[in-house]
């Protein structure tokens, strides 16, 4: 016997992934997370267009209605997407594994572009929510060509921005303004990285980074090891 057709679809500003004992959706319209319990999740399985998690025979009308009032799953396809998760591997390498000691040679221009890239990431943190800056970021992406680039150079620019960094804002617990100002960054110099958004559960903990190919640019790959990409862009 054929299965139904999904009745409902994800949200546009939904994005989910599955990590081992959860499913975990975020809403861009609030930049927040809801985490759900794997089996519970599972009761979504063929109601939702290409849910990630198969359905399981039970049916849990309170969840599905909780995530229609949270406007995460909707039952109008001009208003909804297919439940797919974000599909990019994870970095193996770090872009500064090996670099040589010592200040890189930097110049009034690289600290022209720093400034006016932090600005703008800083500007946008603060005072943009955080569905305009992701929906931003991914039209400059898709409307950017990149171009090749060979990693001692793009090794340089990770490096140049770095000594820079300590002048505008501290790393540590910076991620989302540290990949949002070094993607300004680079794409001044016409580089563009992808930047993912991830999780993980037990305990929860979100992160972003940005990556280039396989080289990650703002982190070591050792602490990316059990995220689950939840948003690539």
């Amino acid at each position: 016997m054929e299965q139904p057709a999904a009745r409902y679809f994800l949200s546009k500003q939904a994005h989910v992934c599955v990590t081992g004992d959860a499913m975990v959706i975020l809403d861009q319209a609030t930049g927040k997370y809801l985490s759900l319990d794997r089996h519970r999740a599972a009761s979504l399985g063929g109601l939702v267009l290409d849910w990630p998690l198969p359905a399981d025979g039970r049916r849990m009308p309170d969840l599905l209605q909780s995530l229609l009032q949270r406007g995460l799953i909707t039952d109008d396809p001009q208003r909804g997407k297919a439940a797919t998760s974000a599909s990019i591997a994870l970095p193996r390498r770090w872009i500064r594994d090996g670099e040589p000691r010592g200040c890189p040679r930097i110049t009034a221009r690289d600290v022209r572009r720093f400034m006016a890239a932090c600005v703008r990431a800083g500007c946008s943190r603060t005072f943009l929510p955080f569905s305009h800056t992701v929906s931003s970021a991914r039209r400059r992406a898709q409307a950017s060509q990149r171009r090749d680039v060979s990693v001692q150079e793009l090794a340089l620019r990770v490096r140049v921005f770095d000594w820079l960094r300590p002048l505008a804002f501290r790393k540590t617990d910076e991620c989302f303004l540290y990949c949002l100002a070094m993607r300004e960054f680079l794409s001044r110099h016409g580089i563009v990285a992808d930047w993912v958004f991830a999780v993980r559960t037990q305990p929860f903990a979100a992160h972003c980074w940005l990556q280039h190919g396989d080289q990650v640019l703002t982190d070591i790959p050792f602490n990316l090891r059990r995220m689950v990409p939840i948003l690539v862009l």
